[in-house]
């Protein structure tokens, strides 16, 4: 049994917040330009790190003589005094200071497994690790909540209990099939069209405004998980590793999901998939120019990023040491190896690395490699 607290702090916050600063400010006196100073933010005198409070209770067990291993660790971490620039009375004329206002609790449980056995000439071990994370925001001291402000644009949310950074927007109902069904529904934009996204009416207020946005999932995975295996025969070794994340989302943005609607390139998924009066069961919303309407933040553009990849598989021989003997080598090892080899996802579609962050896709993507070494010991 393992047991463990501590309390560590966070000193990676802005420079000279404690104090007020001037910056330069020309004005005009005399008919000519001065040059004046003035305080422009607000300064906090009190501001100090943040406090990150973690424990940690573990269990290490083995069994059936060391060939099964067992490490089970359950942890709660609360990080307090986080940074916010709370609003203040704006009769002050001055920007928010920051403030050690916020808290943020990640709570989870990690779990590996291991056997070891051989029989007869072969030997092998496979061990498997699942790590479990909730994350939710507990305090924003009255605040908030706080979002990013573009809705064509990667939209996230912090607020009180829910996930930090949670991806935010708008639910959607299909597409709109007919006239007459616009005509009897409230719309995100005037001139809508049969073809384009439904957004829904949440609150049943008759209208579509920000009010009906919702959490749409998470931008960090709930569950990371991997697998590890070898098996050794007569100087041959095989080697693999396995990879994956789960319960996290992807916001896809920019020309990949506008559908050439900027004049930019378009993915070859959207062929013979968006919507026309004879293609009702189109996947994708009517095709548009310089009009962003269907790509507003919604659960359209939001996409499973879980995965399951074959990270590496390798295959190494050791030459038998009498063999090069001679040539005083003690040991001779060759090796095939292979690097993200499969991945399963559900970006595999569109082309994506499944790791690849929210936004326009500007992410030089994980390749696959091959190599092959030779290794020797004199």
């Amino acid at each position: 049994m393992r047991a463990s607290w501590g309390k560590t702090g966070n000193q990676a916050i802005p420079l000279y917040e404690f104090y007020p600063a001037y910056v330069i400010n020309n004005y005009t006196f005399g008919n000519e330009i001065a040059t004046g100073y003035l305080q422009q933010k607000m300064s906090n005198k009190d501001l100090t790190w943040e406090t990150t409070t973690q424990t940690d209770i573990g269990l290490d067990l083995y069994a059936s003589k060391s060939r099964l291993g067992i490490t089970l660790d359950y942890y709660n971490k609360v990080t307090d005094g986080i940074l916010l620039a709370l609003p203040i009375p704006g009769v002050i004329g001055l920007e928010p200071p920051l403030q050690n206002a916020g808290s943020v609790l990640n709570r989870g449980v990690e779990l590996m497994l291991t056997w070891r056995d051989s029989f007869r000439e072969v030997s092998y071990s496979v061990t498997g690790n699942l790590a479990v994370n909730k994350n939710k925001i507990q305090d924003l001291a009255g605040s908030g909540p706080y979002k990013t402000t573009s809705s064509t644009d990667p939209m996230t949310i912090r607020a009180e209990g829910l996930p930090i950074d949670s991806h935010w927007g708008y639910l959607t109902g299909g597409l709109f099939q007919t006239q007459e069904e616009v005509d009897h529904y409230p719309t995100l934009f005037e001139n809508t069209k049969p073809g384009d996204v439904k957004y829904l009416d949440l609150n049943g207020d008759g209208k579509i405004t920000p009010e009906d946005m919702t959490y749409l999932g998470n931008t960090f995975p709930k569950y990371t998980f991997g697998l590890n295996g070898t098996v050794s025969w007569k100087g041959f070794e095989l080697y693999m590793q396995w990879q994956g994340a789960a319960d996290v989302d992807v916001r896809l943005t920019g020309a990949l999901i506008e559908m050439g609607n900027q004049e930019g390139f378009t993915h070859e998924i959207y062929a013979g998939n968006v919507w026309t009066p004879e293609n009702l069961d189109a996947r994708f919303p009517r095709p548009v120019k310089f009009d962003l309407r269907n790509v507003h933040s919604s659960d359209r553009v939001i996409f499973d990023g879980s995965y399951l990849r074959l990270k590496t598989l390798q295959l190494a021989y050791t030459i038998p040491q009498h063999i090069f003997r001679r040539f005083y080598v003690n040991r001779a090892r060759v090796s095939l190896t292979g690097t993200n080899l499969l991945t399963f996802s559900a970006l595999n579609e569109w082309n994506l690395d499944p790791e690849i962050p929210s936004g326009r896709a500007s992410y030089y993507p994980q390749t696959s490699v091959y190599s092959l070494g030779i290794n020797l010991e004199f």
